[in-house]
């Protein structure tokens, strides 16, 4: 009992005034009114099972899930002041005369119940509810002048004058202005058994910090401990301002949400851990309300606004200057004080230990004396501290830089031996390469040396001794150190060697190897072909993607920047089939410095990142074991037709083994109308969104998951009728990925494809059926009587058909007749001509051999031959033969002209035949051996026997024959 008040004497004397800050503070994310849309003013905070967070504020209850705000206003449309949240969500309101819940009504969406009817009717006017604790198995409402009971859905009233209500240590406190504090017991209040009453200071906040320790604070009189009937003051008041609210945050340490000191965090030794207040990113000072969420980060509603404190991050952010924004170059830790090298000289901090996460180390920065103006590095050789300077080279002694050399400006150090002190050390600097010279632990300058005059701010000496130096816009200098070490040889290397091209290259050593960072990828340089290489090692891993800046750590990871990124390879944690894992740090993105990019790997909990904005601290150990699960929550489902329909608010109302699901109730059916969707999805993983991607797909539409993206919105237009189920899921940058959302819903066909539409089909089907049978019958009696008549005039137009047809049949015939007898005619002439020409031929052979037989003296053989020709003649010159071939052909033609014409003669026979033959005159003259005149003479004797008159064609006649 004496070392317990022994303690609490001891923290008594605290004076929270004078505390100092940490020197890395956490992330801040302020929103403002155009954020949320609503009232300035927050008043209280709450988070449910799901992790979505509930604001009290003057125009209703907010929601936020990391994404998207909505605002539930009350029915009277007052100022909510408290807010509670049950073990079934279900979201408690009190606001000015109004008090009730919200839980989910049709369709997911938030539903407010008013629970006023239940007060007794001498209670029922009343002003704000300021406070609601849910206890065992109630919820007490308090206002100024009463605490309202809900219990079995009725209401019990507790009047008097009541100041505060909270529950702590399980059990239920309240401050009553002329009792003091107050206990519910035995479902009524009973005074606290202490000798002092808290009546004359009003609670701001009660805190269990024991099995019966209480620690209470007020909003103006200080803080207090309370243990069974002893009360004592263990702190006084806030010195520049009240405390409007307090919450714990963890086992050691609560907060105190001030008027005008911003948030206060403390421990329970009274000693302030951090202030966040508007000098470190906050809105504003005024905090009304303050809570931490399930994953220990703390919100603070203000007078103007809403603030998300990152309090339990991995990243902290450190600014030297209070009074000027410094851009952070370089970071280096050296004799337990922290330095960084800024736009506006160096700073350093002592820290407070040696080991553990040093953001929490805390103290003021001091300027290191005579930096001047930009100090872009600070390198640690030989056990002292170089800085390089925009002003020259200086070390660090007893706080201050000591010039080395002025002109020209410096940016890095090498030392040339890796043997320990290295005597020489070459300097990058703006005109080319400096030496130093280390002796009796003093850096003396040996001026610059010969062979370069480029400014050299990427310097590295390989296993050879070889110095390698790139130039962003030139290419890669090889340089070589002569025996004197007065010059250096020099020759430039640019995309003819092999380098992706002569601009933007980075040199630095990975693995004790040089390795140069392009714009694709890493490259290593081949000394049997004198050119770059893709590096065997790095370009595995790294690919042809674009790197800035490099760095290996204690453990052996490449932390590296590709553009406004950075990332780590970690070769002690595997990936799938890969020996290694690349983590990208997505909250950094666009922080870093770009062109003056710097990472220096401290420990596994000390990163130091150069920022726009000093120094970003990464607690990479925190970072990476965080076991914060992802979740997706399915915000909002609009539906899109003639009009705008939410069919969706986010809430479901069966909760499962994994948390809220639809039910098969819950399925909602939309006209054909409502064809187009709009999907709201987000992670309650508040400060950390930059981290989460989401993939999604609509069974009954995509054929797959989309790609991951950070939208947290998806449309559809148009879709057919049909059921379908959404399903969305997301994952962070360290590959922890969430269970799967769903959300199930249905687009009911259009009216003519429902099923009374069907059945009206069939019906409408069978009675046209019916008509058309009827119709059918009627036409099939019209048809058969039209038929019957047309068949009749068919049977007619038959026969006529039949005997036109054999007319036409004959007259083929006779066609047919007709051509062969002149197809056989034209024989026949043919024939004839060329018995003609053998005839002639035969008395021109006949007169040749007469002659030569008159000349040969009657040779005997030659008279023979003569013969033999007479004979041919007569068997030539048969006309019965022919007369009886030219009737057989011409139906008895020269047998009917003779029987007609008897006075005809053979020779006139004749003439008639060729001319039936239709061959010429001179053709004629030719078969008959006469002349062409004789031919016209036999033919006009031939026309007196024949009586043909003059006008008359004897052609024609004789076809007539």
């Amino acid at each position: 009992m004496k070392r317990w008040w022994l303690f609490f004497l001891c923290i008594g004397c605290f004076r929270m005034a004078a505390g100092q800050n940490t020197i890395g503070l956490p992330r801040i994310i302020n929103y403002s009114k155009s954020d949320f849309q609503a009232g300035i003013q927050t008043w209280d905070i709450e988070q449910d099972s799901k992790g979505i967070m509930y604001f009290a504020n003057n125009e209703g209850m907010l929601t936020y899930d990391g994404s998207h705000w909505k605002a539930y206003p009350l029915p009277n449309r007052t100022i909510v002041r408290a807010l509670a949240i049950d073990t079934v969500d279900r979201i408690y309101a009190g606001g000015q005369g109004e008090l009730g819940y919200f839980a989910p009504g049709p369709n997911g969406n938030l539903v407010y119940t008013s629970l006023r009817d239940l007060v007794p009717a001498s209670h029922n006017k009343f002003a704000d509810i300021w406070r609601i604790e849910i206890y065992k198995e109630a919820v007490f409402f308090q206002a100024s002048d009463r605490i309202f009971e809900y219990r079995n859905n009725s209401i019990k009233v507790y009047p008097s004058e009541w100041l505060y209500l909270k529950q702590a240590g399980h059990k239920l406190y309240a401050q009553d202005k002329y009792n003091g504090l107050m206990l519910f017991k035995n479902n009524e209040w009973q005074p606290v058994n202490t000798g002092r009453k808290f009546t004359d200071g009003l609670i701001s906040g009660i805190i269990g910090i024991g099995a019966d320790t209480l620690l209470v604070i007020t909003q103006a009189k200080g803080q207090f401990l309370l243990r069974n009937d002893s009360i004592i003051q263990q702190h006084a008041a806030f010195s520049t301002g009240n405390v409007n609210i307090s919450a714990q945050i963890n086992a050691m340490e609560f907060v105190a949400g001030t008027s005008t000191e911003g948030c206060v965090v403390l421990n329970f030794n009274g000693e302030v851990v951090q202030k966040i207040s508007r000098t470190e990113g906050l809105q504003n000072n005024d905090v009304i309300s303050v809570f931490l969420d399930k994953h220990n980060n703390l919100w603070a509603g203000l007078n103007n606004g809403i603030s998300f404190i990152a309090y339990n991050a991995a990243i902290k952010y450190i600014t030297p200057s209070k009074s000027n924004e410094l851009s952070g170059y370089s970071t280096r830790i050296f004799n337990n004080e922290l330095y960084i090298a800024t736009s506006d000289g160096a700073w350093y901090v002592p820290l407070a230990a040696a080991s553990g996460d040093l953001s929490f180390s805390k103290g003021d920065f001091t300027r290191v004396r005579n930096s001047k103006a930009e100090v872009w590095r600070l390198d640690e050789v030989n056990n002292h501290i170089l800085l390089a300077q925009h002003t020259g080279s200086a070390v660090l002694k007893d706080h201050s830089a000591v010039p080395l050399f002025a002109e020209p400006g410096a940016w890095l150090y090498k030392p040339v031996s890796a043997v320990y002190p290295a005597k020489n050390v070459l300097v990058g600097s703006y005109t080319g390469v400096q030496l130093l010279e280390y002796n009796a632990g003093q850096f003396t300058d040996k001026g610059k040396l010969e062979g370069v005059g480029e400014s050299l701010r990427f310097l590295e000496i390989d296993n050879n001794n070889t110095i390698w130096a790139s130039h962003p816009y030139r290419g890669v200098y090889k340089l070589q150190l002569s025996a004197d070490n007065k010059t250096v040889s020099s020759q430039l290397l640019t995309d003819s060697a092999g380098l992706p091209s002569a601009l933007s290259n980075y040199v630095f050593k990975i693995k004790n190897r040089v390795v140069f960072c392009t714009g694709k990828g890493v490259y290593e340089f081949d000394p049997a072909t004198n050119r770059f290489v893709p590096s065997a090692f790095l370009t595995p891993i790294l690919g042809n993607m674009e790197i800035r800046y490099m760095n290996e750590d204690a453990d052996g990871n490449i932390w590296f920047c590709s553009g406004k990124d950075i990332g780590v390879v970690n070769f002690n944690q595997s990936s799938g089939d890969k020996p290694f894992t690349i983590t990208w740090i997505p909250e950094l993105n666009g922080k870093i410095l770009l062109g003056f990019e710097n990472i220096y790997p401290y420990n596994k909990e000390n990163i130091f990142i150069g920022s726009e904005k000093g120094t970003i601290h990464l607690n990479y150990e925190k970072y990476t074991t965080n076991k914060q699960a992802v979740k997706v929550l399915l915000g909002q489902v609009k539906a899109f037709g003639k009009s705008d329909s939410v069919i969706f608010g986010g809430y479901f109302h069966h909760r499962g083994a994994a948390g809220y699901l639809q039910d098969d109730t819950e399925m909602v059916a939309l006209p054909k109308g409502y064809n187009s969707f709009h999907f709201e999805y987000s992670s309650p993983a508040y400060g950390l969104q930059s981290n989460i991607e989401y993939s999604y797909q609509l069974e009954g539409y995509d054929q797959r998951w989309s790609a991951w993206s950070p939208k947290t919105e998806k449309d559809y237009t148009n879709l057919p009728d049909g059921k379908y189920l959404f399903k969305i899921k997301a994952h962070d940058n360290l590959g922890h990925e969430s269970e799967v959302v769903t959300y199930s819903f249905e687009v009911l066909p259009a009216w003519y494809k429902t099923t009374w539409a069907y059945i009206g089909y069939v019906l409408l089907f069978l009675a046209v059926l019916y008509l058309l049978n009827r119709w059918q019958e009627r036409t099939l009696r019209i048809q058969q009587r039209r038929f019957d008549e047309e068949q009749q005039r068919l049977k007619y137009i038959h026969q006529l058909e039949l005997e036109k047809n054999e007319k036409e049949i004959i007259k083929l015939q006779n066609e047919k007749l007709a051509n062969e007898i002149h197809f056989k005619n034209n024989a026949l002439a043919d024939a004839s001509m060329h018995l003609v020409e053998r005839g002639d031929a035969l008395v021109k052979v006949k007169d040749i051999l007469a002659s030569v037989y008159k000349k040969n003296g009657n040779n005997p053989e030659i008279k023979n031959a003569l013969l033999l020709l007479n004979d041919v003649e007569k068997n030539n010159d048969n006309w019965d033969q022919f007369a009886a071939h030219f009737d057989e052909i011409n139906n008895n033609f020269l047998k009917k002209l003779k029987s007609k014409f008897p006075a005809l003669t053979n020779t006139d026979l004749k003439v008639c035949a060729y001319l039936q033959l239709k061959l010429s005159t001179k053709e004629i003259a030719q078969l008959m051996a006469i002349s062409v005149r004789g031919v016209e003479i036999k033919r006009y004797r031939l026309r007196k026997k024949l009586n043909l008159l003059t006008e008359q064609s004897m052609t024609d006649f004789l076809n007539e024959i």
